[in-house]
């Protein structure tokens, strides 16, 4: 087992990481917050409403899976580095060690970092603002219920993430991003032609897997989504995706261990 994982020589190196990182992901906290401050002090200064939570939801989702798939990105960028390529691979410890690091800065420690500081920016601007006797502002709770799709997606782009951050040795948030939206669209084609052939419609919108099928009959628009149950079986499935992309991405890493 300790050929594997061992508690001590994880911890250690989880510092060493830390130390050799530290400042770097200060500077990223400060550009973060910079972000969120100057979009947030946008939504409540240049909108005379109050921000309803759909527009928090927004701002949070879209700031959370740009910046968290940029920083995932760049976790084993010393891999794709001539000159600390060879350290990084020949550090005394496992794979798994090595993989466990960066899969806890870029997916819990990233998020819970995110959070707070978005909580922390938008309840600083919201007692700022003076609030007229209509107006009420309510903050985004991000334990409701249809958060959960938000979460799971960003696992599967923190997942898809990762493994680009050990497939590509340069230019990794590019060429994921490249490569994702390239697939992204000859998916969403194979899945409307699909459509098209088993439903016999003629015209069929764009659709994305697991999403809405849009179509005309008679000039009439319909539209029909996945409701219920199977909104359970489509989380499980991306879920599933998500933890085969993880293994996938640790045994990668192994290879260039070995």
């Amino acid at each position: 087992m300790n050929e594997v994982f061992s508690f001590t020589r994880f911890r250690r190196l989880f510092v060493k990481h830390t130390m050799e990182h530290l400042r770097t992901y200060l500077m990223s906290i400060g550009v973060l917050l910079g972000v969120l401050l100057l979009g947030g002090a946008f939504m409540f200064y240049m909108i005379p409403d109050a921000a309803e939570t759909t527009t928090q939801t927004g701002i949070f989702v879209i700031l959370l899976f740009l910046a968290g798939s940029f920083f995932t990105s760049t976790i084993f960028a010393d891999y794709g580095d001539s000159k600390k390529a060879i350290p990084a691979l020949t550090l005394p410890a496992t794979a798994l060690e090595k993989f466990l690091v960066g899969w806890l800065y870029s997916y819990p420690i990233f998020l819970a970092v995110y959070i707070g500081i978005f909580y922390l920016t938008l309840g600083g601007l919201s007692s700022f603002k003076h609030w007229n006797a209509d107006q009420h502002f309510h903050i985004l709770n991000l334990l409701q219920p249809g958060m959960t799709l938000v979460y799971v997606a960003y696992s599967a782009i923190h997942a898809l993430s990762l493994y680009g951050a050990v497939f590509f040795r340069k230019l990794h948030f590019i060429k994921l991003g490249f490569a994702f939206f390239i697939s992204l669209a000859i998916v969403i084609m194979a899945n409307t032609v699909f459509l098209k052939i088993i439903t016999g419609l003629k015209v069929v919108r764009l659709a994305v897997p697991f999403g809405f099928l849009d179509f005309f009959v008679n000039n009439s628009n319909y539209s029909i989504s996945v409701m219920g149950p199977f909104v359970w079986t489509v989380l499980d499935i991306l879920w599933l995706v998500t933890v085969l992309l993880w293994v996938a991405a640790f045994f990668r890493l192994k290879e260039k261990q070995v």
